[in-house]
């Protein structure tokens, strides 16, 4: 099965550019031009890696939209790898950026080599967090802890974290969510109600 991929930026001709090279690199490519239509795109789809243009209207000088859809794969399908695209203030996205969960930084003008490489990159980590998972039952959560917050606040963040990953991998299945979190149904009844989780 070949590798799923998404671009997401609004020009055209570097999307038809992006695309072509991956396609020619023997993956299979999805393109959206927008967050709503990523957000449609990646509702629809699973995609392995992302490569998502962090400008884009209808705030293409800032990182807004590209940040929006970074937080969207970080509650819905975080196991998949994005590689962000920066423009103009490369410093300053790319640490918004990767402290919001990317994967990996280009930045434009982007070569076709350096792009075939990170994804080459993203891919082999995304399958071995696969291979994880399946064979050892390993789920990696990443949280942000702020020093001083207390012991609880942390807890109560990667709780919430895994939930929401076994969640959105069993797609909101409560009896496959608790089996696989080795807890009763009531429990995952009482975690959903007390973060405030709804099936999308």
């Amino acid at each position: 099965m070949s590798s799923l991929i998404l671009i997401i930026d609004d020009d055209p001709a570097l999307r038809g550019m992006l695309g072509f090279s991956l396609e020619s690199a023997g993956y299979e490519v999805l393109e959206a031009d927008s967050r709503k239509h990523a957000l449609k795109t990646l509702s629809e789809h699973a995609p392995h890696v992302v490569v998502l243009d962090m400008g884009m209207p209808p705030h293409e000088h800032t990182p807004e939209e590209g940040l929006a859809v970074l937080d969207w794969l970080t509650a819905h399908q975080a196991q998949v790898k994005t590689i962000v695209l920066t423009g103009q203030n490369a410093q300053a996205t790319s640490y918004l950026a990767l402290k919001q969960g990317a994967f990996d930084f280009l930045e434009k003008p982007i070569s076709q080599e350096v792009l075939l490489m990170s994804v080459r990159r993203a891919l082999l980590f995304y399958k071995q967090a696969q291979k994880l998972k399946e064979q050892e039952g390993l789920q990696r959560v990443e949280i942000e802890a702020s020093l001083g917050e207390g012991m609880k606040q942390v807890r109560n963040q990667a709780e919430e974290k895994l939930l929401k990953q076994v969640l959105a991998d069993t797609d909101f299945n409560v009896h496959e969510t608790a089996r696989q979190l080795g807890i009763k149904r009531e429990n995952v009844y009482y975690l959903i109600k007390k973060y405030g989780l709804q099936r999308e």
